[in-house]
């Protein structure tokens, strides 16, 4: 009998220190609840960098916080690495943020007003999302109403509007803010903003490698391949 508990005792031992061990070792990427495999995986830009989504809402409370941290967090990324927001289709505070968004871009005004709006339906509690006080706050930062909504109805503004919305469906987007890397996977908030950063730059690091990974061998035309023997 005393032989049993002394096993057993040894056994529980073992198992909590295996545990112990287990919890102190990172999680890979896709093995925590704030890393997503895309299923299927989405084609990205092929010019050799590194591509960042940002899927985001102008009512998001979130997205408003993270915002200045992702520009800055942005700015000192390398060259290889870049970071394209996108919005998302569903609103957040009744602020459909697509077509304000990608009209403002046109306008060349979308990289001064990002912020501001932000913080307008965030800080403020302006109701953006109503369209007559929309264009009052438009017309406080000097943006032509009338031309903004011209720009709007444009063939450029619709496409990029319509494409918007589609990837919102193609990547699965639910929650805001999600952040995209290189198409494959999708990283959340839930970690809190330190680990989001951490998760997308080692996502960042394994894409980057992929990617200079030496392609296999190929013969010529007409050249048969060496066989390894000689």
């Amino acid at each position: 009998m005393l032989i049993s508990k002394l096993i057993k005792s040894l056994l529980i031992t073992a198992t909590m220190g295996f545990a112990a061990v287990a919890l102190a070792q990172p999680q890979p990427p896709g093995g925590t609840r704030d890393v997503t495999p895309l299923n299927p995986p989405q084609p990205v830009e092929n010019d050799g960098k590194v591509e960042v989504l940002e899927f985001f809402g102008y009512g998001c409370i979130h997205c408003a916080n993270l915002e200045p941290r992702l520009e800055a967090w942005s700015k000192k990324q390398p060259a290889d690495v870049k970071l394209r927001r996108v919005p998302v289709a569903f609103a957040s505070r009744s602020i459909d943020s697509i077509p304000i968004f990608y009209t403002l871009e046109a306008m060349g005004l979308q990289e001064k007003l990002h912020q501001k709006i932000f913080d307008a339906a965030n800080v403020e509690n302006v109701i953006l999302g109503n369209p007559a006080t929309l264009n009052t706050w438009l017309e406080k930062q000097g943006v032509d109403t009338k031309k903004y909504e011209e720009i709007q109805k444009s063939f450029s503004v619709q496409n990029k509007i319509a494409r918007a919305k589609k990837m919102t469906t193609d990547y699965a987007i639910q929650s805001t803010p999600t952040l995209i890397v290189n198409g494959r996977f999708a990283v959340q908030q839930n970690g809190g903003t330190d680990r989001m950063f951490a998760n997308v730059e080692q996502l960042i690091a394994e894409a980057r490698t992929a990617t200079k990974a030496p392609a296999p061998a190929v013969a010529p035309a007409g050249v048969p391949a060496a066989s390894g023997k000689k």
